[in-house]
């Protein structure tokens, strides 16, 4: 039996199955659709997920089910026929012996695609390992040329396995998108509110199990978002508001991370909130007054930060540290905080091996990099006339300190006035020597524009992380977050203009302007 009126009985019966199905010789389960049919939600509140299983270690299988936190409880069956049909109209009878217990088509289409996946990962393993002796042969006799040759192709050959298995579990995002939308049309009719999903950027592409982390912990932000950050549609109209609410979900690549963010118009945060029950658990090292609303916000999704539901404010504490554990479970973080734009903003952040994006091939000065497509809006022919000066900034900091570098304004051609990161003295790791294109990009919710020497093109990058060597270089101080080898074999950077933007307003203090 699952844990009372979750919302998402039929997703978590099936990520009951996916935790045991490596214990198991057998599995099967009762409803055997939990996972593709939503309509099981209503069987599984009555009368709870029916599993049967083959297992050397029946114990252990018993015991990974009681320790699933979305489970209440679970017990043997002692008479089979005791378990209540399930039936819904348009399905034939499957003819099928013992039909009630056939597994999931899902179930065995992942299970077939996992153990492929593990087949080349330790097919790849095998193949790292003779590598490693290989080079060690090679050490050992360094005027032997030909072996050194020999070694390199070898390098390059396990670099390219290594990238080719690991696109072997990729998947579209937007492959779960048709069943998040049909969750917000399912919430919006139960809580009575009126609710679209916008999803920016779906076409990102990720590992299998990632999406499968993701997708839990989406759904349940979703959820309380419709139960309890979107107002009744009367309410929205009384106080100005459409009375359709919108929530946009936008993905961002952030080197070792993927960044999704849930946003929507309706009911505000109460840092006050958090920081009377932060200060209540004894959970702030520095005085209150010092804390800003974005780190009260990452407070609320850290697991443990309230004991129990006691009321309706620890109750609202108490979903948001159930998400917290779930992200903490996959070795993901989150943060919430209100933008200033007057909307609420869920952030949560997936540690991921491996992601494929579209990107810009751009190049400025000598540097040429990938720029994610997400982030440009449009490109326009660069004219210098359109560049103007902004008022020099105001000496702040210690005496004889580097005052921050005038901006650069660069008016497009909507008429729109818009800051340039690489403007003239700028400084910028990013300057431009003979500027073709204005790039209009978004970043930390604001519009920017980047000067640019040449547009090379568009390419579906495989984006790597930096190597700790230069992880704490120039590298990361340029916005670069990861790498990646174009099609000609080429090594790239890969740039974000949120980390570049978050690396210039570090180096210039917190007077800066967001």
């Amino acid at each position: 039996m699952l844990k009372p009126n979750c919302g998402l009985e039929n997703t978590r019966a099936s990520l009951v199955m996916r935790r045991i199905l490596p214990l198991c010789d057998n599995l099967s389960c009762h409803p055997r659709t939990v996972k593709s049919d939503r309509s099981t939600i209503a069987f599984l509140r009555d009368h709870g997920l029916f599993i049967r299983f083959s297992s050397p270690t029946p114990e252990q299988v018993l015991l990974t089910i009681k320790r699933s936190f979305f489970v209440d409880h679970c017990s043997l069956v002692e008479d089979p026929d005791t378990i209540p049909s399930y039936e819904k109209a348009g399905i034939e009878a499957d003819a099928m012996e013992d039909s009630a217990f056939a597994l999931p088509s899902t179930f065995a289409d992942e299970s077939g695609l996992d153990r492929r996946g593990d087949e080349l990962t330790n097919l790849l393993a095998r193949f790292e390992e003779v590598h490693r002796k290989l080079r060690t042969h090679a050490e050992g006799q360094p005027q032997d040329r030909a072996l050194s040759s020999i070694v390199f192709s070898h390098t390059q050959v396990v670099d390219e396995l290594r990238t080719a298995v690991a696109r072997s579990r990729i998947e579209p995002f937007d492959r779960m998108a048709p069943s998040l939308r049909t969750l917000i049309a399912d919430y919006s009719r139960r809580f009575g509110v009126l609710a679209d999903l916008d999803i920016v950027d779906g076409h990102m592409a990720l590992d299998r199990s990632v999406l499968a982390s993701m997708e839990e912990i989406i759904k349940r932000v979703l959820r309380f978002c419709l139960r309890d950050g979107i107002e009744q549609p009367e309410h929205r109209v009384a106080a100005g508001k459409p009375a359709r609410a919108l929530l946009r979900l936008r993905l961002e690549s952030d080197g070792s991370e993927v960044v999704c963010r849930i946003e929507h118009d309706g009911k505000p945060f109460d840092s006050r909130g958090i920081a009377r029950q932060a200060v209540k658990r004894g959970l702030l090292t520095r005085p209150l007054e010092t804390y800003t609303e974005e780190e009260m916000g990452a407070l609320l999704l850290l697991p443990g930060f309230v004991a129990a539901a006691e009321g309706p404010v620890s109750s609202l504490f108490s979903q948001f540290n159930e998400i917290g554990s779930l992200l903490q479970h996959v070795g993901g973080r989150g943060e919430v905080r209100n933008t200033d734009h007057g909307t609420l903003e869920i952030a949560l952040h997936f540690p991921v091996p491996f992601t494929i994006m579209e990107a810009a091939l751009v190049r400025t000065g000598a540097m040429r990099f990938a720029l994610p497509a997400q982030q440009i809006g449009r490109f326009e022919a660069y004219r210098p006339e359109r560049i103007e000066r902004g008022e020099k900034a105001a000496q702040e900091g210690p005496p004889g300190s580097r005052p921050p570098a005038r901006p650069s304004f660069y008016t497009g051609e909507d008429g729109k006035r818009t800051e340039l990161l690489n403007g003239p003295d700028s400084g910028s790791p990013l300057e431009a020597e003979n500027p073709v294109f204005a790039l209009f990009l978004e970043a930390l919710g604001e519009q920017r524009c980047l000067a640019v020497d040449a547009v090379d093109g568009y390419e579906n990058i495989s984006v790597s992380q930096l190597p700790p060597l230069l992880d704490h270089g120039p590298l990361p101080k340029a916005g670069c977050f990861g790498y990646a080898l174009l099609k000609d074999g080429a090594p790239c950077a890969v740039v974000s203009i949120r980390h570049l933007l978050n690396a210039i307003l570090k180096k210039e203090g917190s007077h800066a302007r967001a």
